[in-house]
């Protein structure tokens, strides 16, 4: 159990260090978030973290490294969605992606403006039953089934 815990803190650990480390680029770079429209500048940052992260989980020996570098390619991937897609991931889905991450609604019953449909229609009596087609070839219980002509199908 605890080399899943370290696993999980190792990878934990390299994200949140791919974060910080992206944001120490985008402020060397001085990438403005406000301005609109694309900069080739937003996609320094991810490449440099997905890069890294490749990398550092193909050359590193230790398992512990290869870990935190696999965490810092996750936060370039995070990175990179939020560059291309304008979504933040770590901050939950707003609808934005069809229509994942509505907010949930209680049902409340709808204003009764119209009145219920309640048709008016006569009763029906048990002996008003009359049959429709003769059913006087259908099959009995016990008779020989090679009197019968076998369907041909086509299976296409």
């Amino acid at each position: 159990m605890m080399g899943e815990l370290r696993s999980l803190a190792m990878i934990s650990g390299g994200m949140v260090l791919g974060s910080m480390g992206g944001k120490a680029i985008d402020k060397m770079l001085k990438v403005d978030e406000t301005t609109p429209g694309f900069q080739v500048k937003k996609l320094v940052r991810p490449m440099a973290l997905l890069g890294a992260g490749v990398l550092g989980s193909m050359k590193l020996k230790n398992q512990d490294l290869k870990m935190v570098s696999a965490g810092v390619g996750a936060a370039g991937v995070v990175s990179t969605v939020k560059v291309v897609l304008k979504k933040d991931l770590l901050a939950g889905l707003d609808g934005g992606v069809a229509g994942l991450g509505e907010a949930m609604s209680v049902y409340h019953e709808p204003v009764r403006m119209i009145e219920p449909y309640e048709p008016n229609l006569p009763a029906l009596s048990s002996g008003s039953y009359t049959p429709v087609e003769d059913l006087s070839n259908a099959y009995v219980s016990g008779e020989e089934v090679s009197a019968y002509q076998d369907a041909e199908f086509e299976i296409i």
